[in-house]
């Protein structure tokens, strides 16, 4: 097993997944493998503030070969994804030492259990959907996810367990926000905690319009173009990416095209600062402005769309060292 030094340098990219039930159950996600026929050597899952470090996650993902990604939100993980305000659970709550006992108590089982785990603190947060984004709805001041990020690093210092984490920094595509005033460096930069507080910068990007030009310029280029401003010496992690299976893309085939074009972006050296990406390949309902739409993002969805990825995982101008996995 590396050290999270060894994680850091390692020179070959990532390639993660997320499926329903991993790291858990492997059932679906070695299904996925299979079809891929390359391994992975990351899995993605999500936990709330309200449950405790789990440490046979992290052991079964190693054992398994794969670096531990968590999204580790600021709610309850039955929370959700359309409930701004969660009351106890602002900003100020955890900053003001709310949680401190509760943040401890997860820093030293994460340190006896001495695995490096990847923890992606609250994603997406330049959006307005959670409850951890600065706003008024959120009843977060400005600044205060800057200072909640701080405490929760700094509480994990006391405890020695950042010798295993490594904090990954993910913000959600800019130019699907909508307002042009959350589009701008300025207002990402706001959200920024600081090269000390970071290990890895990162990002969502979903392709979720049949209207928009299935690219990963389209997906990526104008937020890739910010956090390289903001933090031009960190490593890029895509931290959650995925495309849709829903309208008039079906038909035309725009989900394999956009998996071709991620793959050509991998290979150019305009992009060897990204370090890889994990794939959300499960199916998931969520409400977006008050309505509720449902996303068959997996990388099985189609033929044609696992036949694109087959072939790009397995290119040699990305700089992958994955294992073969036999079909």
């Amino acid at each position: 097993m590396p050290t999270k030094t060894e994680v850091l340098a390692q020179q070959s990219r990532w390639y993660g997944l997320y499926t329903a039930q991993s790291p858990f159950n492997w059932a679906e996600y070695d299904e996925v493998s299979q079809q891929v026929g390359r391994s992975t050597n990351m899995v993605g899952y999500f936990q709330g503030f309200d449950q405790d470090f789990n440490a046979g996650a992290v052991q079964r993902s190693w054992t398994n070969g794969r670096v531990p990604l968590l999204t580790w939100e600021t709610r309850p993980a039955t929370t959700g994804n359309d409930q701004k305000y969660v009351p106890g659970y602002a900003n100020a709550d955890i900053t003001g030492g709310a949680f401190d006992d509760y943040l401890t108590k997860y820093a030293d089982a994460l340190k006896a259990n001495g695995q490096p785990v990847v923890i992606r603190l609250d994603h997406e947060m330049n959006g307005s959907w959670y409850n951890w984004s600065d706003g008024t709805a959120q009843q977060n001041a400005p600044g205060s996810f800057v200072a909640m990020w701080k405490h929760v690093h700094d509480v994990f210092e006391r405890a020695g367990a950042n010798d295993y984490v490594i904090w990954n920094w993910a913000p959600t595509r800019i130019d699907a926000l909508g307002n042009p005033k959350y589009q701008t460096v300025d207002y990402m930069q706001a959200y920024y905690p600081g090269d000390d507080y970071v290990d890895w910068v990162g990002m969502s990007g979903y392709y979720r319009k049949a209207a928009e030009s299935p690219t990963f310029a389209t997906t990526f280029g104008a937020t890739l173009d910010q956090i390289r401003q903001i933090a031009p010496d960190k490593r890029i992690l895509l931290s959650e990416i995925g495309a849709t299976e829903t309208g008039s893309a079906v038909s035309n085939g725009q989900k394999s095209q956009w998996i071709d074009s991620l793959f050509d972006a991998l290979a150019d050296p305009a992009n060897s600062d990204v370090i890889g990406f994990a794939y959300f390949s499960e199916t998931a309902t969520t409400i977006v402005d008050g309505a509720r739409t449902t996303n068959d993002w997996r990388l099985n969805s189609r033929a044609d769309s696992l036949a694109a990825f087959v072939a790009g995982i397995a290119r040699t101008d990305i700089d992958y060292d994955l294992q073969e996995v036999k079909k």
